[in-house]
């Protein structure tokens, strides 16, 4: 007979970590619920694969492996704490190279998600209002009102030699974008509001 403590690697149980510990299954069915379900938290060996290829770790305070173990611990506020979610740019190279098919790019989409909900304010949250707000009223995002709104005017001024250049290589207009059917987007943002 095995002992208790023994840590499971291949064929790793449903319902424990690689290092024998219960995992917080309210937390992890919460994310489950938010968009995960076929993320296979659960599946995680904590290979570091993931992390592995992560294009911005250097930037995260926490790696997308240590994130989805954060998640199977149910330690919520060491993942609120981290910059983690809000640096993951959703490229999905963690998705595409995990050996056991689990989703680390849905698992921290679902977090950030419930951290949102939850009422958590910091800058990207902050970024991320302004953006939605903005293409919600134009239906196309129009950058030097989002940098007006989010930096301010002293972002806006310190931009704009980069604007300019921008607007005379045709990358960026100097106007606001119309889209072509407003009513058409209307209608399809009021049928993704009622979801």
């Amino acid at each position: 007979m095995a002992p208790k403590n023994k840590k499971f690697v291949f064929g790793l149980k449903v319902d424990r970590q690689l290092d024998g510990d219960k995992m917080n299954r309210e937390f992890l069915d919460k994310v489950l619920a938010e968009g995960g379900e076929g993320a296979a938290i659960a599946a995680c060996m904590q290979c570091g694969t993931c992390s592995g290829g992560c294009t911005n770790i250097d930037l995260m305070d926490m790696s997308p492996r240590t994130l989805v173990l954060m998640v199977q611990r149910g330690e919520w506020e060491k993942i609120l704490k981290s910059n983690a979610l809000w640096m993951c740019t959703s490229c999905q190279i963690c998705t595409s190279r995990c050996p056991r098919g689990v989703r680390p790019a849905d698992v921290i989409e679902a977090v950030k998600a419930i951290a949102i909900r939850e009422g958590i304010e910091n800058d990207s949250t902050r970024f991320n209002q302004i953006f939605v707000e903005l293409v919600q009223k134009r239906g196309i995002l129009f950058e030097p009102e989002l940098m007006q709104k989010y930096g301010g005017l002293p972002a806006l001024i310190e931009q704009a030699e980069l604007g300019v250049k921008l607007a005379l290589k045709g990358k960026m207009s100097p106007l606001p974008a119309k889209i072509k059917d407003p009513k058409k987007f209307s209608a399809a943002l009021e049928k993704a509001g009622k979801k």
